[in-house]
């Protein structure tokens, strides 16, 4: 028990002069709200020194945007006042990232660049750089974690975390856990996560919202005091009060009125003068409050954590431009992944060197690309400007990786001598590891199985074709044209493979006109509206709904397992039936496919038009769905004027919801097995949370979440069974595809949907923290990253591909997860035949808006 607790104020600015909002100018466009906000904070804290009042500022601070390139040519003076504070020993600096990056969707690689370069790097733009010290605590930008951050942070000697404890929807995890009790939420906590042997020191922060939550920083301070003194052990209390430095929460408002009433509305200024005459408050910078406190509870957080709209990704995964850009940076890996396995077959020491250049062109350009700035917070569309921005480095990561793949895969192919025959092809499949090992995270090659999708440019007449092994197998494959000519590739060659994990396979491929099959495995077969093979049944209504999803006698639905729908003005409509276009067993039931199309109005004269293929191949327990849909373009006046001016183009807020291609599992979560969410991050990290919101919050029922890192694919399961869905970058890729909703059901029960490469909208989450419930209401009132990213989708089309796996048993059993892997990030493909042409991957164009995007 500590004889005279106090309960002690800190005040964090979280630094980044990079806008999704706004654009690049010094002027009240630009930056120039940083400027006139962080020199006025300054000045505040000076002047309060001044006078024998020791508040202090704690910055965090983004380098590369701010510190490196716009600080130094407009406000160096701001630097040097945060030098001279530092210096003084009245403020502190922390670790935020080197490119303000989405930093739970980062490679381990990446990780360590994004995270070192923070602290030091070559162009003297480092906290220690510039600073000479720092706190070991890192400010995550949009307070974005995932588990496996436990194990990476240490090793560049950041032994803390700090995140939202809120009760607005500006949060990091207050949602997610049992409420703290009080002497937890206000003092650092062991943060941990079963697996890994590491902790991290976590420290909750609250936010301006939390103020308005409590009408007022005294009124709040008083009511802890006497919460404070009611302890059976009173101890020391932290409140941190966090927020954007240029938001204008810092500066004050000039109402006159409410500035008498409200010490909130007087900015930092107004805030230290309402509690400064209170013995019991002292201030202090974080990093020293937990020098010198010692943690007082341990949590675990399951989730991939974000404060962004539903407490999660949604503000950075869901619109349709995230999708483009982050397809985009997939490329790029995928690529660098191929070329360093192709490596190996490099012998002249001039091309190993070009090809590391290259490779650190596509790293230096997709770390700049994935600056959360490139993806919001802005809603429900993107800056122009910015996104402009994005795209071209997520372009020039593309080029620069695809250059190197070209030399890389030359050397490959050095020693080929079969001369090519206008009539016939090579070609082969290269496995690699899908990562690039550091000190903390080792990545390995994994056995794994796939349904290949070779593109060909089809020699004239031809219309079968016979695949052999090097060995002279022969190996079962089928043509099939394409609906969608993507020059110059006409027709995709269909086979199954399998590698043991960095293996190598050459095939020769021939052509004739008269088709001679071999029989695969027990084959796919397609029999009235019944799709299947030996371990899936999928069966379909008159109307071409799927309404069941067997793997042998589990049942995967109930009722309608796919749905496809548009909340448009408040109205949900949906697909209500499905027009079949082409259907077919090819090669004697090496696959069996359907294809579909449905067409809806959503407006007047406006019709959402959708195109699905089913397909199942056999030897293999998937069902793959392929979808392009396309959005019809709308007009309206329900929009903000203000807001568009400032993201430089309109869009129609009748857009609510999208919802390609919903996904609807008969499984159920209960009070005693709540459903469970497992998920797959860019460092290879497994990890899971359970829904069981219900127990501690009024969260049963959620209308939209996403706090899972989606790297290849995302499960749910009810711990009897689940389903497992994947994505590919080869179509369409996202970090976070997947927003999900849950339902509550009768008898205590919890439905869940899945809703990949759409995005869900309705009422923002429930906080059992809250005091008045007031910051949460004026947060959905005003706050603009709280829109709907629908209007987003308004005039687009978009095509993904997925694999959806249903399994018995709570976690995915391990080939799932391998072949999901393989299926997100294919086989590198090589060849000199001009018959082979590249897989998608290997190039990007934002949309296939090429000139719009700079190509």
């Amino acid at each position: 028990m500590k004889a005279d607790p106090k309960i002690f104020l800190a005040f964090r600015f979280h630094v980044n002069f990079y806008h999704s909002y706004r654009g690049d100018t010094p002027d009240e466009f630009g930056f120039g709200p940083d400027i006139r906000i962080i020199r006025n904070t300054i000045k505040v804290l000076d002047d309060f020194n001044s006078r024998g009042i020791p508040v202090c500022g704690s910055w965090d601070i983004e380098n590369y945007f701010s510190l490196e390139t716009i600080m130094p040519a407009h406000c160096p003076d701001i630097i040097e006042s945060w030098k001279r504070r530092v210096a003084e020993g009245k403020d502190e600096i922390q670790v935020m990232s080197f490119n303000n990056g989405l930093i739970s969707a980062h490679t381990a690689a990446e990780f360590d660049e994004a995270i070192g370069r923070a602290i030091t790097n070559s162009r003297h733009s480092g906290l220690r750089d510039l600073f000479s010290e720092f706190a070991p605590m890192v400010r995550p930008q949009e307070m974005m974690y995932t588990p496996i951050h436990l194990k990476m942070y240490p090793r560049h000697g950041v032994s803390s975390i700090s995140l939202f404890y809120s009760a607005v929807p500006f949060n990091s995890f207050s949602n997610f856990i049992s409420p703290l009790p009080l002497e937890q939420r206000f003092n650092p906590l062991i943060l941990s996560y079963p697996g890994i042997n590491e902790t991290m020191t976590l420290l909750p922060a609250c936010n301006h919202g939390d103020i308005v939550d409590n009408i007022s920083l005294r009124r709040w301070v008083s009511r802890l005091r006497q919460q404070q003194c009611e302890l059976a052990q009173p101890m020391d209390f932290l409140l941190l009060i966090d927020a954007d430095a240029d938001d204008e929460f810092w500066y004050g408002y000039n109402w006159p009125l409410v500035r008498a009433l409200f010490s909130t509305a007087g900015g930092l200024d107004g805030l230290v003068r309402s509690v400064a005459d209170l013995e019991y408050v002292g201030f202090t910078t974080p990093g020293r409050y937990v020098e010198s406190h010692l943690p007082v509870g341990e949590i675990t957080i399951g989730q991939d954590t974000a404060d962004g709209s539903f407490d999660g990704f949604s503000s950075w995964a869901e619109k349709w431009s995230n999708h483009q850009v982050w397809t985009g940076v997939e490329r790029s890996r995928v690529l660098e992944f191929q070329v360093r396995r192709l490596l190996e077959f490099v012998k002249r020491k001039d091309d190993r060197k070009e090809i590391e250049t290259l490779l650190s062109e596509a790293l230096e350009n997709r770390l700049k690309c994935m600056s959360t700035t490139h993806f919001g917070l802005s809603s429900p569309v993107m800056n122009v400007s910015r996104l402009r921005a994005g795209a071209k480095l997520a372009l020039a990561s593309v080029r620069a990786a695809s250059r190197a793949f070209d030399i890389a895969a030359e050397a490959a192919l050095r020693k080929s001598r079969r001369k090519e025959k206008e009539t016939a092809a090579e070609f082969s499949l290269i496995d690699y590891v899908r990562g690039v090992s550091t000190k903390t995270v080792t990545y390995k090659a994994k056995p794994s199985r796939a349904l290949m999708r070779v593109k060909l440019a089809l020699p004239g007449g031809a219309t079968a074709a016979q695949l052999l092994s090097s060995s002279g197998n022969e190996c079962p494959c089928a043509l099939l044209a394409l609906r969608e000519r993507e020059s110059p590739a006409t027709h995709d060659l269909i086979f199954l493979d399998q590698m043991d994990g960095k293996e190598r396979k050459d095939f020769h491929l021939s052509f004739s006109s008269s088709p001679e099959y071999m029989h695969p495995w027990t084959p796919a077969s397609l029999k009235g509206n019944d799709l299947q093979n030996e371990f899936l049944a999928l069966s379909m209504d008159k109307r071409l709904h799927p309404t069941s999803l067997r793997l042998g006698d589990l049942e995967f639905s109930s009722g309608t397992f796919l749905r496809s729908a548009v909340t448009y003005a408040d109205q949900t409509v949906e697909a209500s039936a499905w027009r079949l276009v082409e259907s077919a067993v090819l090669a004697k039931g090496l696959i069996a496919f359907a294809r579909a199309v449905a067409e809806f109005p959503i407006a007047a004269a406006q019709s959402v038009r959708i195109e699905r293929e089913l397909l199942m191949a056999a030897g293999l327990p998937y069902l793959y769905i392929n979808v392009r849909i396309q959005y019809p373009p709308t007009k309206s006046d329900n929009y903000s004027k203000r807001k568009a001016r400032k993201l430089q183009t309109r869009y129609d807020n009748n857009w609510r919801e999208v919802i390609p291609c919903e996904l609807r599992p008969a499984l159920l979560g209960r009070a005693e097995t709540p459903l469970r969410i497992w998920k797959h991050n860019y460092c290879g990290h497994i990890s899971h949370y359970k829904l069981n919101y219900g127990e501690f919050s009024r969260n049963s029922s959620i209308d939209s979440f996403n706090n899972h890192i989606t790297n290849a694919w995302v499960a749910v399961s009810d711990g009897k069974k689940g389903l497992l869905v994947a994505q590919s970058a080869d179509v369409n890729s996202s970090f976070a595809f997947c927003p999900m909703r849950t339902r509550a059901g009768s008898g205590g029960t919890t439905r869940i949907f899945l809703n990949p490469f759409g995005s869900y909208y309705g009422k923002q989450l429930n906080y059992a923290t809250a005091h008045s419930g007031l910051g949460r209401y004026m947060a959905v009132k005003m706050a603009d990253h709280l829109d709907p990213s629908a209007p987003s989708y308004n005039g687009r089309t978009e095509k993904f591909s997925l694999m959806i796996a249903p399994y018995e048993g709570d976690a995915p059993p391990e080939q799932i997860l391998h072949d999901a892997e393989a299926f997100a990030y294919p086989y590198a493909v090589v060849s000199r035949s001009e018959i082979i042409c590249p897989p998608a991957h290997r190039d990007w164009t934002f949309g296939g808006e090429a000139q719009e995007w700079g190509r």
